[in-house]
């Protein structure tokens, strides 16, 4: 295997003094899923770190469609569109919930947050399942590919307004987007180029449930974009901008910042970022074997990228929810998951319906005086069972059956440095998990401890509150 500029990207060798143990497993579980559960967890610990990352990228069946409206002929004024967003929205959060082993669910709400789309914008919920199950079949895919797929996408259509974008008047909110969002970056093209593209992508409409280029709509003349001229069409603009050796290194940073680590200033990265984009380019854009590589990194697994990103509302509360073994039943897992979407909201993140076309910020901006007592509250109400104003969620932990998932419950200074593992990226300091071990013996003798002692689970639940109020359990 070819070894990396920056010696970064080589492979990540397990060693005696960076073995592959519990930890780096749930960093990277964590890191390409929302939360793992300890029997998901125990399983990947059984593979090589090569063998657990391709498990992440396994060719999974399309999952079943949230309804047999997806094929219904779209109608904006249908009185069904409002319930079936809200359907389409629990829909995927369940596929977050039960995914197996796999990093597609993850990166699908990647490109949702990149290629955005707003339910409340689209109106029509096919159209936004039908975005959904572009971006989750291509979301390890090509990323070139998947860019040309999306400029005729319906829901984008609608959004960015290119059903609206016609010869002789051309709609520039698409064109732009796709340059400085999607694929290049602010200044790397100009005003000129904006308007060139938009000239180029004229002509597409609504059709059913899918999107049809209109010959009449179509501007045939030449166009001068990114330095060629010619008569362009939408394909040849995308073309056009792969060619730009700086989309490799947008999307790259992009993907660093979402898997790796972020700073308000990323010049600290730009080697190890140049060096993807390599890798990206000479691969036609293809992602799985770019992000493959960066998973089984040295980079990945170093001291400095674990615990380096906040978790983003879903990725806590999901992966809260995981990482305790919470199990919801099948009869009310819909009345679960509209509590925790209606959580995540109000925390920030509305899932289909990120704020505007940049999406998500994420990072630090995820907490705020406004988020931070609702992530709180969710993540306490995981252990008590209770909201803040004492109404019951329906849901907490089975504080017994999950000490009882570690390997060694009946001592409890090792129970609480395997569940403090489990749960929290940063490695807590011998003082803290004193303080954590005194809350779980709550009073009794260390050697005392016992598992089948009746006050066993309400002193579990004492040390898993004391941990999920710690600021390491807002960190990924």
């Amino acid at each position: 295997m070819e070894t990396s500029k920056t010696g970064l990207l080589d492979p990540y060798i397990p060693s005696p003094t960076k073995p592959w143990n519990r930890f780096l497993v749930t960093h990277l579980l964590n890191r390409t899923m929302f939360g793992a559960k300890t029997s998901q967890v125990n399983q990947v610990l059984a593979m090589t770190p090569s063998e657990a990352v391709d498990l992440l990228f396994q060719t999974e069946p399309p999952p079943d469609v949230p309804g047999t409206w997806v094929t219904e002929a779209p109608d904006f004024n249908s009185p069904y569109n409002s319930q079936r967003m809200s359907q389409l929205r629990t829909w995927w959060v369940r596929l977050m919930y039960e995914q197996p082993i796999s990093i597609r669910e993850k990166l699908t709400l990647f490109w949702h947050n990149h290629f955005v789309s707003e339910g409340a914008t689209v109106i029509v919920p096919q159209y936004m399942y039908k975005q959904n199950a572009l971006l989750r079949s291509n979301a390890y895919g090509n990323f070139k590919e998947l860019t040309k797929q999306i400029t005729r996408d319906p829901a984008m259509l609608i959004y960015l307004d290119g059903r609206y974008n016609v010869v002789g008047n051309p709609n520039e909110n698409y064109a732009r987007e796709l340059l400085e969002l999607f694929t290049m970056g602010i200044g790397n093209y100009s005003e000129t180029d904006v308007r060139e593209a938009a000239r180029s992508l004229t002509g597409w409409i609504l059709s059913g449930l899918g999107s049809v280029l209109v010959p009449s709509r179509h501007d045939y003349g030449t166009k001068f974009f990114l330095g060629q001229a010619g008569n362009f069409d939408d394909n040849d603009v995308v073309d056009i901008v792969f060619n730009q050796q700086v989309t490799a290194k947008f999307i790259c940073t992009k993907l660093y910042k979402a898997f790796v680590h972020e700073k308000a200033d990323m010049a600290y990265a730009q080697p190890v970022i140049d060096e993807m984009a390599n890798i990206l380019r000479t691969g036609n854009y293809e992602i799985a074997p770019l992000l493959k590589m960066l998973f089984k990194s040295k980079l990945f697994y170093s001291d400095n990228v674990i615990s380096s990103l906040v978790k983003s509302p879903l990725e806590l509360m999901l992966g809260g929810i995981k990482l305790m073994n919470i199990i919801f039943d099948a009869s009310v897992i819909t009345t679960r998951l509209n509590f925790l979407i209606a959580q995540s909201s109000s925390a920030g993140q509305f899932v289909l319906d990120p704020p505007n076309v940049q999406g998500w910020v994420g990072y630090r901006q995820w907490l705020s005086t406004i988020s931070m007592p609702t992530r709180s509250a969710f993540a306490e109400a995981l252990v008590t069972g209770l909201q803040k104003n004492g109404v019951p969620t329906g849901f907490s932990v089975d504080a017994l059956a999950f000490a009882n998932s570690f390997p060694e419950p009946n001592n409890a200074y090792k129970l609480v440095k395997d569940m403090s593992e489990h749960l929290v990226r940063l490695t807590l300091t011998p003082r803290q998990i004193n303080q954590l071990l005194e809350i779980l013996l709550d009073g009794t003798q260390l050697q005392n401890w016992n598992i089948t002692d009746p006050l066993a689970p309400s002193r579990v639940k004492k040390y898993l509150k004391a941990l999920v109020n710690m600021a390491e359990f807002q960190i990924n």
